[in-house]
């Protein structure tokens, strides 16, 4: 006879041995995710499984987040997109009754919890669902030629070879050197676009937090200028485009596309067959599009929130407050966009 238990670091060896084997698994499910988020955050961890003689049958990864601007809420999970119920979906119902249980206990306002409509699928009428968001999703191919010679569209393969033509390189990122040359153009991507940016702190988490194998950076130059740069996220054999920056100057020589072309590249030919493209907004038609003609395949991203709509995942970024968040930091110096995620991120989880 199973039952619903929170999973302590203790149980940390178990849970791998779970996440290799199960089901709708992504990075964002494992311990390392976990830690590097805790380390950066400082936010409370309550991993909810269902355990039957000491086995993980399923898995759900919450985080109590507690602000005095968003209120306190459990999310599963904070700055991840998709962290869901996982493994044996039979179990699913009673995970979530945990989730609600640790929700009352805390005194938390909301609970959310987000999945991918393909992952999981939880139908519970107490909750509210928000399909703000979509994914693309691309299936590669151990030839990386074929893959491109596919690309239904033929811009892709275009823009790809013009950035060859025009001498752009891409290397793998191997420090924190390198780590820094990618944050200066993920910093000026995010504030070109109003969007204030997450901290080197986390990213300098996530890459030493994270095994090697588990987080991947290519960098593109033109002559011994860096212009784009991609972090990728790797869980059993996904790839997920996870941040990606860019110097506005070089978008021209099409380094957007050669960086991740060459991370796609690189996942063929290392046994990798799926290539995330991670969240984008509905209402975003042009970064759609951008994704679409890869030819990966849209999938809806279900957000379920209890008792309503409620958090940072759920803004719907036409909203009033979001158009004037963006329109005061691009006019703003990039320092005060920095400092300004500093101060936010803790309370955007």
């Amino acid at each position: 006879m199973g039952e619903a238990v929170i999973l302590d670091r203790r149980d940390d060896s178990r849970l791998g041995a779970f996440l290799e084997g199960a089901e709708g698994t992504t990075v964002y499910h494992t311990p390392e995710w976990r830690d590097v988020i805790v380390k950066t955050y400082g936010y409370r961890p309550f991993y909810a499984a269902y355990a039957e003689g000491g086995a993980i049958q399923a898995l759900l990864p919450l985080m109590l987040v507690r602000s005095r601007l968003t209120g306190t809420r459990l999310v599963s999970l904070p700055f991840s997109n998709v962290c869901g119920p996982a493994g044996d979906k039979a179990f699913f119902g009673a995970l979530v009754e945990k989730a609600l249980e640790i929700y009352e206990e805390q005194g938390a306002q909301a609970l959310e919890i987000r999945t991918q409509a393909d992952l999981a699928v939880l139908e519970d009428d107490r909750f509210a669902r928000s399909r703000c968001f979509v994914t693309s999703i691309l299936d590669l191919d151990p030839d990386p030629e074929r893959l491109f010679k596919g690309f239904k569209d033929n811009s892709i393969r275009s823009e790809v070879r013009q950035a060859m033509r025009k001498g752009v390189e891409v290397r793998m990122g191997e420090n924190l050197d390198d780590l820094r040359c990618f944050y200066r153009l993920f910093v000026g991507n995010r504030l070109k676009h109003g969007v204030p940016p997450a901290s080197f702190r986390f990213f300098e988490n996530l890459w030493t937090g994270l095994p090697p194998e588990m987080r991947i950076l290519f960098l593109a130059t033109v002559g011994d200028r860096p212009a784009a740069a991609v972090l990728i996220l790797a869980h059993k054999r996904k790839l997920a485009e996870a941040y990606l920056g860019a110097d506005s100057d070089y978008l021209r020589y099409r380094v957007n596309q050669m960086v991740i072309w060459k991370g796609i590249e690189w996942g063929c030919l290392n046994g990798y067959e799926k290539w995330d493209f991670l969240r984008t907004p509905r209402d975003n038609k042009g970064l759609r599009f951008f994704k679409a003609k890869w030819g990966g395949v849209e999938v809806d991203l279900d957000y379920l929130y209890y008792p309503e709509v409620k958090g940072s995942a759920g803004t719907i970024e036409d909203s009033f407050k979001y158009r004037v968040m963006t329109s005061v930091l691009k006019r703003s110096p990039a320092f005060v966009g920095r400092a300004l995620g500093r101060i936010l991120y803790k309370h955007l989880g």
